[in-house]
């Protein structure tokens, strides 16, 4: 394409002003760029450059390139520009006033033949324009610049703009840095201080309630507007907590909380994106796994561990108070025998129809393979266990940690608390204890909750814990190791110790012929002059059952437990000799009976059974009062809660907000205490229906134990162990020696 071709095109296109002599001097292959720019100084109309691009098109597409100034044209380096080549760039750049120039976008038609945009031309990928730089760029070319890696012609290239622009913005050095640094000191403050101080009570809320859903409705779809909606409810319901104890800014900004799309933005800047729907292949979320598989997982996990260091957790429920059809009976026996006030005082205010409701708990154990028992948990619906004084230390006195739920099952947070009492155990000792857990909701978000970046298939990891869990296929009685025994010998022990208390305590009241009212301080009638049931049912009686239970365990029972569960790996079978275990056995009958295999019923229960049968024939009335059906079936006493549900998998928002008040020192203990107290009777009322029963003075305890070992060392029956039994009742006449000297 000639000059003079290209001339008249242009003034065919409607440009004026354009100078014929001026592109005859530029050499063919830069006349379509000198065309280019001489139209996008004049401002063109739009057509102009629709034809100007067909007549580049026209040219060697080779040769065409962009315009640059003069001194890049001739090569030259520095930094100084003559007036023409100043004003030339300042045109082609987006710092002028107006970025559509016309020149711009001729510039961006022919993008596609420049090298590198060199002269500050963005390419056709930056929307066909150059460049206008933000602050936050030109404090970007500012800080390169200032690192003397980069000319300014590199810098020019990198963001698309003129060398020009990229010397004058070096020239205002100071001046960006200074809006720069105050305007990221706003930022940070609007966005961190603020919101941290004022909002985290609700993220944190929304986030505890998101990983609950996560475990306990994982085909529930969260999306964004669900958990906008989400987070409205939660700000209400903080607000209205009436043991909450918000600051004033916190209160402020939760009634003003809208759920916006920045905030939702925000939010999962702060807590990590989520997929609005759990989809097959997340492993967080418990799936059922081949049984030989995950056993061969579990026993790559464990190869090389100690036996100490391997344990395994269970809950189960409890019932110590008789049923409501148990308290019909023993009213009708009571009214059998002429004692109104004995129907009444069961079937009245405080009698076992009204305590059967609550007389229920949850337990869990804690068992190594080594056969150790960690302290046992046990949950209930009141905050604090009625009548046990605040000065008793459960732990110390009853190896008990309690918790507490709304409905007195094990939930998330109780879990938590138990897993983090056994990592103390597990710091303490300076090792690392491995954890088995069943795939119950709670424990899941309990994990969850210990470590978010937890696998279900592989393990989560919490300090000085790791849990591995079984699907859900892996059913309890048959891999559990607390299932296979351990929990029905605790449970035989613990009727054992009830029916022997109240046994003791009916045979007492008919041998001092006390009147109704004497057993109960006052507090009415009883079955068979005095006697109640219901009144010696207490909670301290009953934790004291739970402890001897718990002490009853033989670490025999227990390892033959894990033994049967197909848990543990080669190496550790090894590791318990099971010839050594059976020696040891030889002194518990328990635990021998049950050594080559799953412990038997009628050895678990067999004490049990037999203190039955001699109350049947003594008081043939006694165990129906007392809640037993079937006096000859003592399993089916023991397991009187049957399968009762343990496990709450339900989300409780409630228990959600008054964790994260507490977390953040926003709780009134005593407004939750209130709020958290289960239903029933208070402390003081159910002090009233509590059996004074009256503690054996010391001498009175020695002197029984001096007629025991007379009857040990003179008795012609086949006692067994009898040498064993003496110096068992000799340790307990030490202990108690040393307690009465201790108390003087």
């Amino acid at each position: 394409m000639s000059a003079t071709d290209s001339a008249s095109a242009a003034v065919a296109l409607g440009v004026e002003g354009v100078s014929v002599d001026h592109l005859q001097q530029q050499s063919a292959p830069a006349m379509p760029a000198a065309l280019g720019r001489v139209i996008g100084r004049k401002r063109a109309p739009p057509s102009a450059y629709q034809q100007l691009q067909s007549l580049i098109a026209q040219s060697s597409g080779s040769e065409a390139r962009l315009l640059e100034p003069d001194s890049d044209l001739d090569g030259a380096e520095s930094d100084e520009d003559d007036e023409d080549d100043d004003d030339d760039d300042e045109a082609a750049t987006g710092d002028s006033e107006s970025p559509t120039t016309g020149g711009a976008q001729v510039h961006a038609a022919m993008g596609s033949a420049s090298p590198g945009g060199g002269g500050g031309v963005a390419n056709s990928s930056t929307g066909g324009r150059r460049m206008r730089l933000t602050l936050g760029q030109k404090r970007e070319v500012v800080d390169l610049a200032a690192s003397k890696k980069f000319t300014h012609r590199e810098l020019a290239e990198q963001f698309h703009v003129g060398r020009t622009t990229i010397t004058n913005i070096c020239r205002q050095e100071e001046l960006i840095r200074t809006e720069t640094d105050s305007a990221d000191a706003i930022k940070k403050k609007r966005k961190t201080t603020k919101f941290a101080y004022d909002m985290r009570v609700l993220d944190e809320c929304l986030h505890k309630w998101r990983m609950e859903v996560k475990v306990s409705q994982p085909d529930t779809k969260i999306t964004g507007s669900v958990l906008q909606q989400k987070a409205m409810d939660l700000a209400l319901k903080i607000l209205h907590e009436p043991s909450a104890n918000l600051p004033e800014k916190v209160r402020q900004a939760l009634g003003k909380f809208t759920a916006s799309n920045g905030w939702l933005d925000g939010y999962r800047m702060r807590f990590g994106s989520f997929s609005s729907k759990v989809v097959v292949g997340d492993q967080s979320v418990i799936k059922n796994v081949d049984t030989q598989t995950r056993l061969r997982e579990l026993h790559h996990s464990l190869a090389g561990v100690e036996l100490q260091d391997i344990w395994a957790t269970s809950e189960f429920a409890v019932v110590h108070k008789p049923s409501a059809a148990a308290a019909t009976a023993a009213a009708a026996a009571a009214h059998h025998l002429h004692d109104p006030s004995a129907s009444l005082a069961l079937t009245g205010s405080g009698g076992i129809a009204e305590a059967a409701s609550s007389g229920r708990y949850t337990l869990s154990l804690m068992v190594s393979a080594a056969g150790e028992t960690f302290d046992m948990q046990v949950i209930g619906t009141e905050r604090a266990p009625p009548l046990v004084p605040d000065s008793v230390d459960l732990q110390r006195t009853y190896r008990i940690q309690y918790g507490h739920s709304k409905t007195g099952c094990q939930v998330a947070h109780t879990t938590v608390a138990y897993l983090k009492s056994l990592n103390a155990l597990a710091k303490a000792r300076k090792r690392t204890f491995r954890v088995i857990l069943d795939s119950a909701v709670p424990h899941v978000k309990a994990a969850m909750i210990l470590d978010s970046q937890g696998d279900q298939r592989t393990f989560f990891v919490y300090d000085q814990l790791q849990l591995f869990f079984l699907p859900p296929n892996f059913k309890p009685p048959r891999f559990h190791p607390c299932h296979l025994g351990v929990v029905q010998a605790f449970k035989a022990r613990f009727r054992y110790e009830m029916v022997e208390t109240l046994f003791a305590a009916y045979r007492h009241a008919l041998l001092h012929s006390l009147p109704p009212d004497a057993s109960a301080g006052g507090g009415g009638g009883g079955i068979s002059g005095g006697f109640h049931p219901a009144r010696f049912l207490h909670t301290r009686n009953v934790f004291h059952w739970f402890h001897v239970a718990l002490q009853s365990l033989h670490a025999g029972l227990i390892q033959n437990c894990w033994v049967n569960s197909g848990l543990l790996p080669t190496q550790a079978l090894v590791a318990l000799n099971m010839k050594e275990i059976k020696a040891a056995n030889t002194s518990h009958p328990l635990a021998a009976a049950t050594a080559p295999g799953l412990p038997n019923p009628s050895v678990i229960y067999r004490d049990l059974q037999l203190l039955m049968t001699d109350v049947l024939h003594l008081a043939p009335d006694f165990l129906q009062w007392i809640g037993v059906v079937d006096p000859l079936n003592a399993q089916a006493f023991a397991e009187l809660e049957a399968n009762a549900s343990v496990t709450d998998p339900g989300v409780d928002e409630a228990q959600i907000i008054r964790s994260v008040l507490q977390k953040n020192d926003f709780l009134l203990s005593k407004r939750a205490d209130d709020a958290l107290r289960g239903p029933g009777p208070a402390d003081s009322g159910l002090s009233d229906s509590v059996a004074g029963e009256q503690c054996p003075r010391p001498d009175e305890v020695l002197a029984s134990i001096e007629v025991l070992k007379r009857y040990l060392r003179l008795s012609k029956d086949p006692v067994l162990n009898r040498a064993d039994a003496v110096v068992h009742l000799n340790a307990v006449k030490s202990t108690l020696s040393s307690a009465a000297v201790h108390d003087v």
